[in-house]
C-alpha cells in the first residue's frame, strides 16, 4: 500500500512538472501574442490536468485504505500524521521527499498558472481597448466644451 502511495506521489510530481513545462511555452506564446500556439497546447493541457485529475483520486483512494486501517487517521489529518504512521525507515524518507517535491512542484504550477491569468487578462483588455478605439467608443461621461453630456454613436457594433 505506501508502495502504491508513493507510486501516486511521484507520478503526480512528473505530471506537474510536465504541466509546468507546458505553462512556461503558454507563457511565452502569450508574450508573443502567438495565439495560434496557445490553441494548439490547450488540447496538451487538459490531458495533463485530467491525468492529475485522475491521479489525485487515486492518492484518495490509498489514503482512504490508510485510514480503514488506522485509528489515528481523521478526515483533517495532515500529511505529517499519515507520514507518522509509515513504518519508520527508508519508506518513511522516501514518502517525506516525494511529499517536499510535490509541494514545491504544485507551488510552481500554481505561480505559472497565476502569471498566465494575467497576461490573459492583459492581452483581453488590450483587444478590447483597441476594438473600442477602432469601433469609436468614448469612456462615459463625455462633455462638450458647454459642459454637458455627450453621447457618441458606435461606427462597429462589435460583440467581442
Amino acid at each position: 500500500m505506501w508502495q502504491d502511495f508513493a507510486n501516486t506521489l511521484n507520478e503526480l510530481n512528473k505530471a506537474y512538472k510536465a504541466l509546468i513545462e507546458l505553462g512556461k511555452k503558454k507563457r511565452n506564446a502569450l508574450v508573443m501574442v502567438d495565439m495560434k500556439t496557445v490553441e494548439n497546447l490547450l488540447p496538451q493541457e487538459e490531458k495533463i490536468t485530467a491525468d492529475i485529475a485522475q491521479l489525485e483520486k487515486k492518492r484518495q483512494d490509498i489514503l482512504l485504505q490508510v485510514a480503514a486501517h488506522s485509528e489515528k487517521l481523521r478526515p483533517e489529518s495532515k500529511m505529517e500524521d499519515i507520514l507518522g504512521i509509515v513504518p519508520a525507515g527508508k519508506m518513511q524518507e522516501v514518502l517525506r521527499m516525494l511529499y517536499a517535491m510535490l509541494q514545491n512542484t504544485v507551488k510552481e504550477a500554481q505561480e505559472i498558472s497565476e502569471g498566465n491569468a494575467l497576461l490573459i487578462r492583459a492581452a483581453m483588455n488590450a483587444v478590447t481597448f483597441h476594438l473600442n478605439r477602432i469601433g469609436g467608443a468614448a469612456v462615459e461621461p463625455a462633455y462638450s466644451r458647454g459642459g454637458e453630456v455627450v453621447t457618441h454613436r458606435r461606427n462597429f457594433d462589435c460583440n467581442a
